[in-house]
C-alpha cells in the first residue's frame, strides 16, 4: 500500500473556508427570505393587500419594478467565465490591478451576461472565484477581489443599490481567469 507523500491535497483550513462561503450564502438566502413578505399577516392568517408602488411623477411602476417571482434573492444562479490576458493574476497580486483591456473584458462579459439573463432586474449578490494554480492562491483571491470591485465602479446600475455582496475567492485551475456567478434580486427598491 502506497502512503500519499506529506503536503499533497488541499490543507483543511482551505476546506474551512468553503465551508463558511456554503454556509454564509445559506444564511443569506435564508435571511432574505425571511425579510420578504409572502402577502400574509401571520397573526390574523389573512392576506394583506400589497401597496401599490407608485414613482414620484404618479405614473403606474415601469416593468422593471414588477417582481420576476418570490421577492428577494433569486436562488438560481448565473454562472460565466473570463479568461484574461497572460500574467493578469500575477499583477493583481497585493494592490495590483487589471489592466485596460481585461477590464473592458470583465465589464463585456457582465454586460452579455445580463442581457442573456437580467430579465430586467438587477444584481444582488456577486460570488468571483479567481482561478489559479495553490501556489497562486493569494494572487488569485486579490485577482478575484479587483474584479468584484470593477463591476461595482464600472456597472453601478446594474447592482441593487451600492450594499450589494460581492465576496472573493480562489478556484484551482490554469491562472489568469475568473468564474463570475451572479444572483439577480426579484424587487429591487429604486429600480427602474
Amino acid at each position: 500500500m502506497r502512503r500519499r507523500p506529506r503536503g499533497t491535497g488541499v490543507a483543511p483550513r482551505h476546506l474551512a473556508g468553503w465551508l463558511f462561503a456554503d454556509l454564509f450564502l445559506v444564511l443569506f438566502l435564508v435571511v432574505l427570505g425571511m425579510v420578504a413578505s409572502d402577502g400574509t399577516d401571520e397573526a390574523s392568517g389573512t392576506g394583506k393587500s400589497p401597496k401599490p408602488s407608485v414613482s414620484p411623477s404618479g405614473a403606474s411602476p415601469s416593468p422593471s419594478r414588477t417582481a420576476k417571482g418570490p421577492l428577494g434573492l433569486d436562488p438560481q444562479r448565473h454562472t460565466f467565465a473570463v479568461s484574461l490576458s497572460s500574467g493578469a493574476t500575477g499583477r493583481a497580486s497585493g494592490k495590483g490591478t487589471l489592466n485596460a483591456a481585461d477590464r473592458k473584458k470583465v465589464v463585456a462579459a457582465l454586460d452579455k451576461e445580463i442581457r442573456k439573463s437580467g430579465d430586467d432586474r438587477r444584481i444582488g449578490m456577486v460570488i468571483t472565484f479567481g482561478v489559479a494554480p495553490q501556489a497562486q492562491l493569494g494572487a488569485a483571491t486579490d485577482l478575484a477581489e479587483d474584479v468584484n470591485r470593477i463591476l461595482k465602479s464600472e456597472r453601478p446600475q446594474a447592482f441593487c443599490g451600492g450594499n450589494v455582496g460581492t465576496r472573493p475567492f480562489w478556484s484551482g485551475g490554469s491562472a489568469d481567469r475568473v468564474e463570475i456567478e451572479l444572483y439577480y434580486i426579484n424587487a429591487c427598491e429604486g429600480q427602474g
